[in-house]
């Protein structure tokens, strides 16, 4: 009786000193959180230079600033470039931003920063790529003088960041007799300006008497400051004697605000549709990373046409309002597809950037084409301008017109670099080695894709159904060996208990590689899913970013091979272990039989190994040893 009184009161007194603890804590607690978010609140009127109080005493309202738009506009600044289904390499470079920063300024509401006047500037070309530029369509942005800015017309940017549906607004009754449905988006135009619609859509405007295009993405205000801008422009063209009357010559003009709410940015460029080729009135700087796509070695001019051609037919995709000489270049497209067809039929090493299939497809739609050949339909001007946009993009990526031109899809039009690297050929060579030459086999096959980082879309796709189709079979495999595995541990003279034991011991290593290889190959298959089958320019990113490491394709590649090699462990370990059984339990009649049986199992490896010089060790030892040997 007494214990129990003595274990109640020692509970009663932990339980109060626990209470007392848990309070002191959370006063603690509180305190410091209402000291955090004073410090946040300091932290962010410093950071955005927000004043407590105006100088008139009366009171602040955010509204009483010019908001700054933070959304993206249909201009994306270079370095973009264009989605394609041949070869493609984005070089982009990301900054992110400190997190800590984030978190603290997250933590309170965010005002938008009064925007300064900034006086009116003469209008200076632009001599370098600017930053993301943010949509520009607030009726409070500072109406200064646009700086002009060539960009092409790969730049436009219709699939991201469309402005989201107003949902405040609405019309709950339809009016009696209603039969004239005009588009409201822009009802403030005026003059020779109207509203078209993409076939895929999209809003955009248009002047007829000046044939000058532009997105609709902007409100009144922007609207005359683009009207300006294009009004400068023309005056420029004159003094460069460029004779813009001609029906044949379109400019387009976009305009954009810099995220620090400053000077506005007028991106523009004009379309030859007698030459097929964009020109601009300024020198278009670093058109290595915004025209050519990072290709090295363009200089010849004559190779240049291709790309800019290529952006025309984008231009003729974006704004398809041009009255072309459709008979003209339908039969140019159909001699395209119908060459290309010949050669993949013909050639395993076809530059096509469509496949068999594709282009007895494309052949179909040009025949229809043909029907209407003589009208000015829209959608059939998209449908000609994106197969002319592939095909002439080709032709620039394959160096077409020129000595070095490539002829195969699997060749480099590069010197190949022979310079010998100790780390990285060292660890391949003992990589390769431990993983049975699979990596070198893969390697191989991602050079015949990833050819100068390029891709050529036809050859991916083949690619990846390949992967795909080994991988597949290998998860069975491991699937069959796995369960031997298991099932080799129930025989009665295999002895769990005895963990010490080789056969034991080997087994589990068997199962651990088997699991391995099943784990890394559902892996894949599931990436492969996701990313094998894309468009041309989603596969170079993410070939981009599994090769940027200091290996580089190697290393892809050894991670390609790891199924195999991890299968091909496993039956090594698996085949260990059932001859230390066999050895260790078995009489001599029936050990010379086993033995002879390896011997002539092993020779018959051995001897397709040699044949199908799957490992080639001597002719990678005779250009290996010289090499070092060289080397003082």
């Amino acid at each position: 009786m007494l214990s129990t009184r003595l274990i109640l009161r020692l509970l009663t007194r932990l339980c109060q000193v626990l209470a007392a603890l848990i309070t002191s804590a959370a006063q603690r607690l509180r305190i410091l959180v209402t000291c955090f978010r004073h410090f946040v609140a300091k932290l962010n009127l410093k950071i955005r230079g927000f004043p407590r109080h105006n100088t008139d005493s009366t009171t602040f309202s955010p509204a009483d600033c010019c908001t700054v738009p933070t959304s993206t506009s249909g201009v994306r600044c270079p370095p973009v470039h264009l989605p394609l289904p041949l070869h493609n390499r984005q070089i982009t470079s990301a900054s992110p931003a400190s997190s800590t920063q984030d978190a603290l300024l997250s933590s309170v509401p965010t005002f938008p920063m009064p925007v300064p006047c900034i006086p009116q500037q003469p209008i200076q070309p632009q001599t370098f790529s600017p930053p993301q530029v943010p949509n520009a369509n607030s009726s409070s942005a500072p109406a200064t003088t646009p700086t002009l800015v060539p960009f092409a017309a790969s730049d436009i940017s219709r699939d991201e960041n469309r402005p989201p549906v107003d949902t405040t607004q609405k019309r709950d009754r339809i009016p009696a007799l209603l039969r004239r449905f005009p588009n409201e988006s822009c009802s403030w135009l005026s003059g020779d300006w109207k509203s078209c619609v993409h076939p895929e859509g999209v809003l955009y405007l248009y002047n007829d008497r000046r044939s000058v295009f532009t997105e609709a993405t902007m409100d009144r205000s922007m609207f005359e400051l683009l009207d300006e801008c294009v009004d400068v422009l023309y005056e420029l063209a004159q003094t460069k004697s460029v004779d813009l009357g001609d029906d044949d010559i379109e400019l387009v003009v976009q305009l954009a605000q810099t995220e620090t709410g400053g000077a506005q940015v007028s991106y523009y460029y004009f379309v030859d549709h007698t030459a097929r080729t964009l020109f601009w009135l300024h020198d278009h700087h670093q058109a290595t990373d915004n025209i050519f796509s990072g290709l090295r070695g363009v200089a010849d001019l004559s190779h240049i046409r291709y790309s800019l051609e290529s952006e025309y037919w984008t231009h003729c995709e974006c704004y398809p309002n041009h009255e072309m000489d459709r008979p003209k270049i339908i039969k140019e497209l159909r001699g395209l597809a119908m060459h290309a067809s010949a050669e993949i039929i013909t050639s395993d090493m076809s530059l096509s950037p469509f496949d068999g299939d594709e282009l007895s497809r494309i052949l179909e739609l040009i025949n229809h084409l043909k029907e209407n050949a003589s009208e000015n339909d829209p959608h059939s001007t998209c449908v000609i301008a994106r197969f002319m946009h592939y095909f002439y993009r080709a032709k620039f990526f394959n160096f077409c017109g020129l000595p070095c031109a490539r002829l195969e899809a699997d060749k480099s039009v590069y010197d190949e670099d022979k310079n010998f690297h100790l780390l990285t050929s060292g660890v391949s060579l003992v990589l390769n080695a431990m993983l049975f030459w699979a990596p070198q086999s893969h390697l191989e096959d991602l050079r015949k894709v990833w050819v100068d980082e390029c891709i050529n879309t036809p050859r991916w796709k083949a690619f990846n159904t390949n992967l795909m189709t080994e991988w597949t079979g290998i998860t069975i495999y491991s699937t069959v060996m796995l369960a031997v595995d298991v099932s080799f541990l129930a025989v009665p003279n295999v002895y769990i208990g005895q963990s010490q034991s080789i056969g034991i011991i080997v087994t589990y290593l068997s199962i651990i590689f088997i699991t391995g290889s099943l784990i890394v190959s559902v892996l894949l298959v599931r990436q492969n899913q996701r990313y094998g089958f894309e468009s041309a320019d989603k596969a170079a990113d993410f070939l981009s970013h599994m090769t940027r490491s200091f290996f580089g394709v190697r290393a892809l590649a050894t991670v390609h091979s790891l199924p195999y090699a991890m299968l091909m462990w496993g039956m090594i370990y698996f085949a260990i272990a059932i001859l230390y059984n066999v050895f260790k339990f078995t009489t001599v009649p029936m050990l010379a039989s086993v033995v002879s049986g390896c011997v002539v199992v092993t020779m018959f490896i051995f001897w397709f190994i040699w044949a199908a010089r799957e490992f080639r060790l001597f002719e990678r030892l005779a250009k290996f040893l010289p090499s070092v040997l060289a080397r003082p």
